[in-house]
C-alpha cells in the first residue's frame, strides 16, 4: 500500500486538527489493520482527494469480509467489486 500521509509529524496530529481526506486514510488504515466482519460505509466518496479515493478502492477490493456500502458513484461501486445492488427510487 502506497503513503497514506505525507509527513511524519501527521503522525501526532491529533484527530480532530486532520483534514476531511486525512481522517479518511487513517479510517482506511485502521480497517485495514484490523477489519471488523461487516463494515458500513455512507457515500465514502464525499470529500476525499483522488489518491485516497485509489487507497480505498485497493484496500475494498481485497476486503475480506461482509461490506453494506451506500454512494451515488456508480463507477467506485463497479471498481470495487459490488455485485448485487438496490436503488431506491
Amino acid at each position: 500500500m502506497k503513503k497514506l500521509f505525507r509527513k511524519n509529524e501527521e503522525v501526532n496530529v491529533p484527530v480532530k486538527n486532520l483534514s476531511c481526506g486525512e481522517k479518511a486514510r487513517l479510517s482506511l488504515a485502521k480497517i485495514a489493520a484490523n477489519p471488523p466482519k461487516l463494515l458500513i460505509l455512507d457515500e465514502i466518496t464525499n470529500n476525499i482527494d483522488l489518491e485516497t479515493r485509489d487507497h480505498i478502492v485497493e484496500i475494498l477490493r481485497e476486503y475480506p469480509a461482509a461490506m453494506i456500502i451506500i454512494s451515488h458513484d456508480e463507477i467506485f461501486l463497479d471498481e470495487i467489486g459490488v455485485e448485487k445492488w438496490h436503488i431506491k427510487q
